[in-house]
């Protein structure tokens, strides 16, 4: 059985914007442009059931280093692409067409914070978003 964080980023690999096709798992460089999925520290049991099952949870960063600079119409491109990125999670969120979990079952996923830069120096920006899936066992 494939790991969450495997299911993750295959799925995130269907995103029509990332311009390069290489998606990351915790690890991103410091070159542009690059994308990561992160796992967030967080407690799993989402939901208890009085029968004893559970709902769980699994959090997770979708990041990227970009090319960044004072010039005004490059951030906004780095901000669009994340705007884009969580109208595309909540479409397909809406419509159930989640990550295929390899046995486990997607209950949603949905988006906990808007992209944002997280880090940045005078050449590249880190920018985030952080998300969050539900899923039962």
């Amino acid at each position: 059985m494939k790991s969450i964080i495997e299911c993750i980023r295959d799925d995130m690999m269907k995103f029509p914007d990332l311009k390069d096709g290489c998606l990351l798992v915790d690890f991103l460089g410091g070159e542009a442009i690059e994308y990561s999925v992160e796992a967030v520290p967080c407690e799993r049991i989402y939901r208890k059931y009085t029968d004893g099952g559970c709902m769980k949870q699994f959090l997770f960063l979708f990041a990227s280093r970009e090319f960044y600079s004072a010039d005004v119409n490059l951030c906004i491109e780095n901000l669009a692409f994340y705007e884009n990125f969580e109208n595309w999670i909540f479409e397909r969120n809406q419509s159930g067409d989640l990550p295929d979990l390899d046995g486990r079952t997607p209950v949603s996923l949905e988006v906990l914070t808007g992209g944002y830069a997280f880090d940045a120096d005078a050449d590249t920006a880190r920018y985030q978003i952080q998300l969050r899936l539900v899923y039962e066992d």
